[in-house]
């Protein structure tokens, strides 16, 4: 199960719904029109997080750049992550102070120190991947095979 916050265009989404059979993308607005190979909800993310009852295995968060609202998202999707689930985020890693306005990353890229401060319990790893960087995160101790159990 996939999810998607902030789609845009749908490149990313409609890609992983080749691959993935459950793929669901949330976003104010619907630029892709009738033709999706995916499950649309126009909605805000907060909305949504009201209203769903699925968890997810994947959830890539890309939707507003605002740090607080990044901050939501990734609470509320750490709320309805599965067991050895994975969350990205996009844009936490600007390569110049040009990608921190607003129609970029904006301040959604200080997620990282927040997930230090506030989540132990995560994982993460950051790459530096186009102008933008994306942030991995994995609860740790989910593994596929718990040798500690």
């Amino acid at each position: 199960n996939y999810l998607e916050l902030g789609i845009y265009k749908g490149d990313i989404i409609s890609k992983a719904a080749t691959f993935i059979t459950n793929c669901v993308g949330v976003d104010i607005i619907d630029h892709i029109g009738p033709n999706k190979n995916f499950k649309f909800i126009k909605l805000s993310t907060d909305d949504f997080f009201i209203s769903n009852t699925d968890k997810f295995d994947i959830i890539f968060i890309d939707a507003d750049h605002k740090y607080e609202s990044c901050v939501k998202d990734l609470e509320n999707s750490l709320k309805i992550l599965n067991y050895n689930g994975i969350i990205f985020i996009h844009d936490t890693d600007p390569i110049s102070k040009k990608y921190t306005d607003s129609g970029y990353c904006g301040d959604s890229y200080n997620i990282n120190n927040y997930i230090y401060n506030n989540h132990t319990e995560l994982d993460l790893i950051t790459l530096p991947l186009t102008e933008a960087g994306l942030t991995i995160i994995k609860r740790k101790h989910e593994n596929r095979y718990n040798l500690y159990v």
